[in-house]
């Protein structure tokens, strides 16, 4: 058996850029996914060093991958999990190379799935092979769950494989999105770990009102009181819902912070004071948004419909929104709420729904694991837990016991000037196919010293 510093890296990094490539070259997009040709991709390559996987559909052409490296120890499993979805590419006049070519070209891997997330299955898949290519003993199993449908609500993947086939994917562990590229926060550089992920409801608005003629406006028309209720919801902040995990975010983000930042920051926890310091205050509006949303329900709206001709006022408007929940908090109280901001005359239905997911308390074994291997390369670099505001799988493979880690590790250079949340369904997505093998590297780190003995 070879330690991991014996292992040719080299060799394996070329191979986890050409694996990356093979899988971006899939065009997975969702809907209507069709991933079952991506994840064939992903089971050649895991045969080759005699790991067998299987292919299960939840619908035809929606294939989820699952593969285990076997450990004979009864210690809970680790699931490392990835999906192989991605969203439509958009306007192909505003990429700079194919979205589906996986070009290498100036130093990065160009396309869809670069970061969100088919670098994740590459890397993943790279790390069970390196670990059965060298024989390297373990003291748990470790899966391997390369999913559908994540970009849609994981009905076709995560769902389902909780939902039909629990004992393929039951862990005691687990490491998916969204966390482990280094950010600025305010003044200071960390590395986020993803450990809680706000829950998802999904619902639809709807207004009546008295039908007419177009030619004789009416104040009491549905569109109206639609847009007056719209106008009310953007204007008017939800309550605040504080969790553990974005008070120790904050308090540790302000610890970092030059004076007065330092003691400023802090104050956002504040309900009489949040509002005030986040909009008038707060230097970075940007980062002062992501830090609103973390510490209360939020609501988007996103779809309407009303109408269908010019000239006859319709009886009915209504509006999807993106409803999204601090964990702990239910559809019913998010309505409570919606319903104070714009009345009792509306009414609401939900479309989808899935509670917020926390790992709480979030430090642990994993996660000793995950700071000892980005200290090797970054010591001064400070990892801390966070909380995101959409969600990932891991809100259902959490369902079956899972601690859930948010860690696909990426080193972005400052001087490239790449904004991770930019590169997230945006064009040009894009890696730097170093910082792609540093988190190979890194991940790899993270599972051997994790899972083996």
């Amino acid at each position: 058996m070879k330690s991991a510093p014996d292992f040719n890296w080299k060799d394996a990094e070329g191979e986890a850029t050409a694996l990356l490539q093979s899988l971006m070259r899939v065009d997975t997009t969702n809907p209507p996914g069709d991933e079952i040709k991506a994840a064939k991709v992903l089971a050649a390559s895991l045969k080759e060093d005699g790991i067998e996987s299987e292919l299960i559909e939840s619908a035809p052409g929606r294939a989820n991958l699952i593969a285990r490296l076997e450990s004979n120890v009864a210690t809970p499993p680790l699931l490392m999990a990835g999906h192989l979805d991605v969203v439509p590419a958009g306007d192909l006049s505003r990429w700079t190379h194919p979205p589906f070519g996986g070009v290498l070209a100036d130093g990065m891997i160009w396309g869809r799935g670069a970061i969100d997330m088919k670098n994740m299955v590459a890397m993943s898949a790279m790390v069970i092979k390196l670990l059965r290519r060298h024989d390297v003993p373990l003291r748990r199993d470790i899966i391997l769950a390369a999913v559908a449908d994540e970009e849609q609500g994981c009905n076709f993947g995560s769902r389902f494989l909780v939902e039909k086939h629990p004992e393929k994917v039951r862990a005691g562990w687990g490491l998916g999105e969204v966390g482990g590229f280094p950010t600025m926060a305010g003044k200071a550089r960390i590395m986020p770990v993803q450990t809680a992920e706000k829950g998802v409801c999904w619902f639809r608005l709807k207004t009546r009102g008295t039908p007419g003629h177009g030619s004789m406006p009416r104040p009491d028309s549905a569109v109206i009181k639609l847009a007056v209720a719209l106008k009310k919801l953007g204007e008017t902040p939800l309550p605040m819902h504080v969790m553990p995990v974005v008070d120790n975010f904050i308090r540790s983000v302000a610890r970092l912070q030059p004076i007065p930042d330092r003691f400023v920051l802090p104050q956002i926890l504040n309900p009489r004071l949040s509002r005030i310091i986040l909009e008038r205050v707060f230097p970075d509006k940007e980062r002062g948004k992501l830090f609103a949303t973390l510490m209360r329900n939020t609501v988007s709206p996103t779809v309407l419909r009303a109408g269908q001709k010019t000239n006859v006022i319709p009886d009915v408007a209504s509006v999807e929104i993106d409803g999204r929940l601090v964990p702990g908090q239910t559809s019913a109280q998010l309505f409570a709420e919606v319903r104070q901001v714009v009345g009792n005359d509306v009414e609401l239905e939900v479309i989808n729904e899935a509670p917020g997911v926390v790992n709480e308390p979030a430090e642990s074994e994993l996660l000793n694991h995950i700071r000892r291997a980005v200290k090797f390369s970054h010591p001064d670099l400070p990892v801390v837990p966070y909380m995101i505001p959409g969600f990932t799988d891991g809100a259902y493979f959490s369902r079956l016991g899972a601690r859930w880690y948010g860690f696909s590790p990426v080193w972005l250079r400052p001087e490239l000037g790449l904004n991770f949340a930019d590169l997230f369904h945006g064009f040009d997505e894009r890696i730097p196919e170093d910082g792609y093998h540093w988190g190979l590297r890194t991940l790899h780190r993270v599972v051997q010293g994790f899972a083996g003995k």
